[in-house]
């Protein structure tokens, strides 16, 4: 088959194909050149405390973007590819800080020519607080009454003391802590050890070393040292009979 054959032969459908070729051309490399915009709720970040710092609060602790870019850039993007950090190495005492959102704005490095079209809000403040960490005394709270003949020596709180960690705002003035729960006299025979949890205060934001501490009780059955008392009086006093 000549040239001329190849060119002239179906040439309506050729022609036909070619054209729809050009506009699928036009219509993907149209869209990638075409530009819109998209909006991001990106989350707030800080690194680098110091020790006995925390942060306690970020307002806001997200941030809207608006963003233009190509078609193309704005299907691939994701909240996740732009960040806003904040180093906090340098702080050492509680306070509150104020920033400029944009100043600490990081854009994906992989997407070019992406443009910024509004921020909001264009300030972000942090508020610092610094830990303390201290010994309190336990205090256990005792309900009911010891029943008849029931004799109470000593009541031993092991660890006396706990070591809890807060705001030093807030747990300055703490001195002691409670337990969660009392301990019911009217339950007590003898001798007895008890689990007493301890309840966490607003303040408190952690126990350092233990949440429970453990009660021993030293008492004496009276009522029973008499019964076996009139007992052992009874069988000493049928053996003198015989």
């Amino acid at each position: 088959m000549n040239v001329k054959s190849f060119v002239t032969n179906n040439f309506g459908l050729k022609i036909t194909a070619l054209v729809l070729a050009f506009f699928v051309w036009a219509m993907v490399t149209g869209k990638e050149r075409s530009f819109s915009e998209k909006t991001f709720d990106v989350n707030v970040e800080y690194f680098n405390m110091t020790e006995n710092i925390d942060v306690s609060s970020v307002r806001p602790d997200k941030v809207r973007l608006v963003v233009k870019g190509t078609s193309k850039q704005m299907a691939d993007l994701t909240p996740e590819d732009f960040k806003i950090k904040f180093d906090l190495k340098d702080i050492t005492e509680a306070t509150r800080l104020n920033f400029f959102t944009e100043d600490h704005l990081q854009f994906p490095t992989a997407y070019e020519g992406l443009q910024l079209i509004a921020v909001h809000p264009r300030m972000i403040e942090l508020t610092l607080k610094k830990f303390l960490t201290k010994f309190v005394e336990v205090k256990i709270r005792y309900v009911g009454k010891l029943k008849k003949g029931i004799v109470l020596y000593e009541r031993k709180v092991v660890p006396e003391k706990v070591r809890i960690t807060g705001y030093k705002s807030q747990i300055a003035e703490v001195k002691m802590v409670e337990g969660a729960e009392p301990i019911v006299l009217d339950d007590i025979e003898g001798n007895k050890s008890v689990r007493v949890p301890l309840k966490k205060g607003k303040e408190i934001l952690r126990f350092e070393d233990t949440d429970t501490v453990e009660v021993f009780l030293t008492a004496e059955n009276r009522n029973r040292k008499e019964s076996e008392d009139k007992k052992e009086n009874g069988q000493s006093g049928e053996k003198d009979k015989k």
